[in-house]
């Protein structure tokens, strides 16, 4: 004799199969950049560098995740995004002491400070620094880093293909290029009118000016 199951056990042995498993949500950007500060948070390293693109986990060095990932500071806060189709950029924020942001780049607090607030552009080793010093900007004995995630929609979920600092808000032009600009203003404000060439040689041929 052949016995029949009733139907809501039938059911209940095909949702436990493959017949009725569903795919995991997929977590939004700013979802899975939350999901990466806080397994850094955390010293998860393995778990973070799960969150990387494939190309960008297997360009970074062994073990270097940690010091990289230091640069942007600690308590690191999302601060916008834009998604375009598979794209997605998302800013963050971390601070950090004035030492320890000057430990991380080989600098000593004073340096730091000075690359900060009074830069001299034709100092090759600020000119090296620059692209990492571009996103950081000092308050009182705070320094904070702003930092540009680029991420990407993969089979897998979003996955984070690179970051860089990216250059804090400051109204319409940050200090840096305040200086640019007015510089070579002040300068040609500061130099003597040309007098015209004519009337100087006219001048001295006829001191008294008389015809």
């Amino acid at each position: 004799m052949v016995r029949r199951l009733p139907v809501w056990i039938a059911v209940v042995a095909l949702c436990g199969g493959v017949a009725c498993t569903q795919a995991a949500p997929v977590q939004p950007p700013e979802q899975v950049v939350r999901t990466f500060i806080a397994a850094t948070e955390k010293g998860d390293w393995g778990t973070a560098d799960s969150y990387l693109t494939e190309r960008f986990s297997n360009a970074l060095r062994p073990g270097s995740l940690p010091s990289i990932w230091a640069l942007v500071g600690e308590n690191v806060q999302v601060r916008n995004q834009e998604v375009t189709g598979n794209t997605a950029y998302i800013w963050v924020e971390g601070t950090s002491s004035l030492e320890e942001a000057g430990q991380h780049l080989g600098l000593d607090p004073l340096t730091l400070r000075n690359y900060l607030t009074q830069p001299d552009f034709a100092d090759p080793n600020y000119q090296q620094l620059r692209p990492q010093l571009v996103g950081m900007r000092l308050e009182g004995e705070t320094v904070t880093s702003r930092v540009k995630l680029t991420l990407y929609r993969q089979e897998a979920g979003w996955r984070i293909e690179v970051w860089q600092p990216d250059a804090p808000a400051r109204g319409e032009a940050t200090q840096e290029a305040t200086q640019q600009d007015t510089t070579p203003q002040l300068q040609e404000s500061q130099q003597p009118a040309p007098a015209n060439s004519q009337e100087s040689q006219d001048s001295r041929e006829n001191p008294t000016g008389n015809p």
